[in-house]
């Protein structure tokens, strides 16, 4: 096995070497939102150039730009391609590796349109607007059209012509300006995330000629969404006659569970979807042909909801139809696949035991090896010769890092954030094992505060991940970040506790039906662990926090635990009867022990609320009003008990955010409420209020 030198060790000397000397401080929510965040990478067709997106963010505007960066793969100092003050994106290089397409809402433009750009500099020239704006450009081979997503009103589409597209636009504004706002459906799935699918839109894949603007619907007809979250994912032929794209195949009213199969689109407008993954019930995504053409290789699920089962690699045979695996026997769930120019040797992402490496698969399957080994890598993108891919530590935030593909060296290629990071002192992260939950070893990572003293005293604060079925990586958070809780003087643990991913897929499926027992214990014998092993560990000063289903699991530490000084609650799953009115109900049953109409005892059991008698834990409850993944009604709910019960408890509620909080202001200030209730309750100085002077446009 060929493992590499650590990526930020590497940076690490690189800092090391090039910043001034200077008094680090520790870090704080507004240096979150001063760092660059790099995109994923996007290598030319020879392989020595990468295009990148560099997001900005602009806390008095509350909102980002985007710009793309040129950074050659051999070294040097990235360049930045554009320069407008717009939210550029997706780039993508044309076959002869002149020419970018991005997609960008720019100047007048009412949604994100279709814009080329000469890579030798130049102005963007703008090829196409269309009413729902555009997503996810792709060049054909013959370098006079670029495909692109869309959304359209199915009924006034037409061939999305210029008097169409009018149609469709007044169509939209009619309904943003109408006074009756209903949403009505009969469907079983009507939200996803924090819209909804009751407006009767439908995906769209174009042609569009770069020179004469010319547009030609290549899934004409088509009355839904590709995916129930909109995305457009496909990739391109090598001939360019065809796309295969991932398609939703259960039509309304969605009763039935959702499947993603893979469709035969040709490009000459033609129509005529085929159905290429008809026999499997799961989930077909991620395609990616082979540089022959001949076969797609794509990432497969067998069960049709989401259950901690590993995502396999499998390989499609384009003219006898047959599919076969790759992957079956290696207990991994990939999650990206790219392959080699000659078609020999598959690159892959896969999580393991807390990391996300990169891996080589021979394309039979045979000769799994893993080439970089450390931290989390992103992005991956192969071409030319040359691979490249976005590269994160829990004590670093994603930059470019370009991989050896024969030697195996990997180097740094961007330091987009080095100088910040010099200014700021974080304190170490390391990984620590135990025994937990029937007598299996269980990962987890430790985050230090800045200087910390192994004669001082700290509070512990354990961030329980949500999922079910992810994992804690050795990866930067921008959401939930360890340094910022760290840095007021804490310890923070993140638990990789049963049901997590990167450990094998039993591990991943050993909490169904039993969503609250092993991993409470894990996180029980965790805290017991550390305090034995650093008696420095306050146990008077321990707090529990999560979102999501790690919200799930603070709620069952409230009602069987009163260890812990105060818990923290973000999004949580607090009530299972109220997760019924979720975007995605399909499979909720079967991983939650019964249902409301029958086998209620089970059901029952795995409900947190169940538990509410035994409620007494300080908590802080945190929600978004657009978060249809978990209503905002779990947060009111638990509030609402705890409040009744005289539960020291306290609610904030944002009223324009979703599952998560976004925006710079409200998640600087959503950092401060977290911080400022683990200081109440942790005996730690209060830190000071956020205040944010607004600045005009």
């Amino acid at each position: 096995m060929n493992t590499l030198p650590a990526a930020s060790a590497l940076l690490t000397v690189a800092l090391a070497s090039s910043l001034p000397a200077q008094t680090p401080r520790p870090m704080t929510a507004r240096d979150l939102w001063a760092m660059k965040r790099v995109g994923a990478p996007v290598l030319s067709p020879d392989g020595t150039m990468v295009a990148i997106t560099v997001q900005e963010w602009s806390v008095e505007r509350n909102r980002e730009t985007g710009n793309i960066w040129l950074v050659a793969v051999a070294g040097g100092e990235p360049r930045r391609l554009t320069t407008a003050a717009a939210k550029d994106a997706a780039p993508a290089w044309s076959p002869d590796g002149r020419r970018i397409a991005f997609v960008s809402k720019r100047g007048e433009d009412e949604t994100a349109g279709l814009y080329v750009i000469p890579v030798d500099g130049g102005e963007a020239e703008a090829v196409l607007e269309m009413p729902f704006g555009l997503t996810a450009p792709k060049w054909l081979p013959d370098g006079r059209h670029v495909v692109v997503g869309t959304t359209v009103i199915p009924e006034i589409a037409g061939a999305l012509g210029d008097a169409d597209r009018a149609a469709m636009k007044k169509e939209l504004k009619r309904r943003q300006e109408a006074k009756m706002t209903a949403k009505v459906t009969e469907d079983r799935q009507y939200r996803f995330f924090d819209k909804y699918l009751t407006d009767g839109f439908a995906s769209r894949l174009l042609r569009v000629d770069v020179s004469t603007k010319e547009v030609k619907d290549l899934t004409p007809g088509y009355d839904r969404w590709f995916q129930a979250d909109g995305e457009v994912v496909y990739d391109v032929s090598p001939d360019g006659g065809h796309l295969v794209v991932v398609m939703n195949s259960t039509p309304p009213p969605y009763r039935d569970f959702l499947n993603n199969d893979l469709y035969l689109v040709p490009t000459d407008g033609t129509g005529g979807l085929k159905k290429l993954t008809p026999d499997n019930p799961g989930s077909d995504g991620q395609p990616v042909y082979a540089p022959d053409g001949r076969s797609v290789f794509y990432l497969r699920t067998d069960t049709s909801f989401h259950n901690g089962e590993s995502a396999k690699l499998w390989r499609l045979d384009l003219g006898s139809g047959a599919a076969v695996p790759l992957t079956e026997a290696l207990d991994y769930s990939i999650s990206q696949v790219r392959v080699s120019p000659d078609g020999g040797t598959l690159w892959l992402l896969a999580e393991d035991k807390g990391a996300v490496p990169v891996f080589t698969l021979q394309a039979d399957g045979s000769g799994l090896t893993k080439v970089h080994a450390t931290g989390t890598a992103g992005g991956l993108d192969v071409r030319g010769g040359s691979v490249v891919f976005q590269h994160s530590t829990l004590s670093r935030p994603e930059e470019l890092f370009a991989l050896e593909a024969s030697g195996g060296a990997v180097r740094s290629l961007t330091r987009f954030n080095e100088a910040l990071l010099g200014e700021l002192d974080l304190g170490r992260h390391e990984a620590f094992w135990f025994d937990g939950a029937a007598a299996a070893k269980v990962h987890g990572w430790l985050v230090y505060p800045p200087g910390y003293d192994a004669m001082r005293s700290y509070p512990l604060v354990q961030v329980m991940h949500g999922g079910p079925h992810t994992m804690s990586r050795d990866a930067w958070s921008y959401r939930w970040n360890s340094h910022v809780f760290a840095a007021p003087g804490c310890v923070v643990a993140h638990v990789n506790r049963h049901g997590s991913t990167g450990f094998g897929e039993s591990f991943a499926q050993s909490i169904l039906n039993e969503w609250g027992d092993k991993p409470f214990e894990d996180i029980m014998k965790s805290t017991d662990f550390l305090l034995q092993k650093f008696p420095n560990l306050d146990s008077k000063r321990m707090a529990a926090t999560g979102a999501s289903y790690g919200g799930f699991l603070a709620t069952w530490v409230l009602g069987h635990t009163d260890r812990f000084a105060c818990i923290v609650n973000h999004a949580g799953v607090n009530n299972s009867y109220s997760q019924f009115g979720c975007d995605v109900p399909h499979g909720f049953t079967q991983v939650m022990g019964g249902t409301p109409w029958e086998e209620v005892e089970g059901f029952q059991r795995n409900n947190p609320m169940t538990y509410a008698r035994h409620f007494r834990t300080p908590t802080l409850i945190t929600h978004g009003e657009l978060d249809y993944r978990v209503p905002y009604g779990h947060g009111l709910e638990l509030y609402g008990v705890l409040q009744g019960m005289g539960v020291p408890s306290r609610l904030v509620v944002f009223p324009n955010e979703n599952h998560w909080i976004l925006s710079p202001q409200n998640s600087i200030h959503w950092y401060w409420e977290v911080n400022h209730w683990l200081a109440r309750h942790l005996g730690l100085p209060l830190p000071e209020k956020p205040v944010f002077p607004q600045k005009e446009d």
